[in-house]
């Protein structure tokens, strides 16, 4: 009897400490405040989360902190809330990466969109990718994409709402 008693004892308190390293890691709010408060505490600086984007168990976010743009990446729990992935910022003024959530690979684009951007066209391994941008201050934008071992674009064209080409990053310019 008194084993039994014990062996309960022990499965509820594994239980429960599962539980709880579980819960402290899966903890922040899908809110723009949740956000603001989790992140920019881990930042060590007060961020204001103005777009948010949530693709299959992730969910995406760009942050303004002072004069600086970032975007950054939390991921679901089975309790609804999320850990802390990833957080950039910098001058950079289109923030980009290839991401991956338990669906797929997706080229995330964000920024706050000071030049009227109306359309990216990254290159990835070979292939080309179309992300129209939205109107907007701020956009954030996931496109998906093949399977690639890239973290980044290996090119980009970018264009503004006419049609007219920006700028362009390690694309030849025969290719349009």
């Amino acid at each position: 009897m008194k084993k039994t008693v014990f062996g309960l004892i022990a499965v509820l308190l594994i239980g429960y400490l599962a539980y709880s390293d579980y819960t402290s890691k899966y903890y922040i709010e899908g809110t723009t405040a949740g956000i603001d408060t989790a992140v920019g505490a881990m930042l060590g600086a007060e961020i204001n989360t103005q777009e948010i984007t949530i693709v299959d168990n992730k969910l995406y976010f760009v942050f303004t902190m002072g004069s600086f743009v970032g975007s950054g990446e939390l991921k679901r729990g089975f309790n609804q809330k999320y850990s802390f992935k990833f957080a950039g910022h910098g001058t950079n003024d289109i923030r980009e990466r290839i991401v991956e959530t338990n669906k797929g690979q997706y080229l995330l684009t964000s920024g706050q969109n000071e030049q009227n951007i109306g359309k990216i066209k990254g290159f990835i391994d070979g292939d080309q990718y179309e992300v129209n941008i939205p109107e907007g201050e701020y956009y954030l934008v996931l496109t998906p994409v093949k399977r690639t071992d890239e973290n980044f674009v290996t090119g980009m064209i970018v264009y503004d709402r006419h049609h007219k080409e920006i700028y362009r990053r390690n694309v030849a310019k025969s290719i349009s």
